[in-house]
């Protein structure tokens, strides 16, 4: 199998409190996006790298790539939206992959073992999502929303908490966008895209480890797990 690796990487570091955007701020010598990209360079069926993203972050995406990748990638058109950045990278994909993988520029805790029962998996099921059921009790609120009160307590069992990498088979991924693009339909991640086109991926147990650096709090746990 051949896999083609999206990176989105047009976040910002508002909840961070940073002046960049959060996957290229440095933690021990290292920038996120470096530290995530590196979870994939041992897997030699990724073949090709694509990174939606701002170009005048050209030089740090560059000085983050690691060297497994350094002939394999591509930096394409940044969005407006994430949908948006995904989609004009799409036209770059190669006729060659049989996937298309895409991760957050920063989950860099995702292991070997997710990457790897991810990509058999997909070969049984075209499209596959690693989830994990919520801890905290979860509640929802008054339908109307003018007010936070409790509506109802929901069972955890039947909620996912989805993460990436998110793999799907490429032609079905590809005629998902177009779909979606076409009706103007977004989506708040990639599993939402194949929904909205009648496709519904396969679910996976995740990895508690897997976290998204997202808050300051998630910044200073990073710099001890990545140690």
């Amino acid at each position: 199998m051949k896999n083609t690796l999206i990176i989105p990487c047009g976040g910002i570091g508002e909840r961070v409190g940073a002046n960049i955007p959060k996957q290229y701020i440095e933690i021990h010598g290292k920038s996120i996006l470096n530290w995530t990209l590196s979870r994939f360079k041992n897997f030699d069926n990724i073949h090709q790298l694509l990174i939606p993203a701002d170009d005048s972050f050209t030089d740090e995406i560059e000085a983050s790539i690691p060297i497994e990748f350094k002939d394999k990638y591509k930096i394409t058109t940044q969005g407006r939206t994430r949908f948006d950045s995904i989609y004009n990278s799409i036209k770059h994909i190669s006729p060659y992959s049989d996937y298309v993988m895409i991760h957050d520029a920063v989950r860099p805790f995702v292991t070997h073992n997710l990457i790897e029962k991810l990509m058999t998996a997909v070969q049984e099921y075209h499209g596959v999502v690693p989830y994990l059921h919520p801890t905290d009790t979860i509640k929802a609120i008054d339908r109307d929303k003018t007010e936070t009160y409790i509506y109802e307590t929901i069972d955890r069992e039947i909620l996912a908490s989805v993460q990436t990498p998110q793999i799907f088979d490429k032609n079905l991924y590809v005629k998902a966008y177009e779909y979606s693009n076409k009706n103007r339909f977004k989506g708040t991640d990639d599993s939402s895209i194949l929904e909205y086109s009648k496709f519904l991926p396969k679910l996976i147990v995740g990895d508690a480890q897997n976290l998204k650096i997202t808050t300051e709090i998630d910044l200073e746990l990073a710099k001890i797990v990545l140690k």
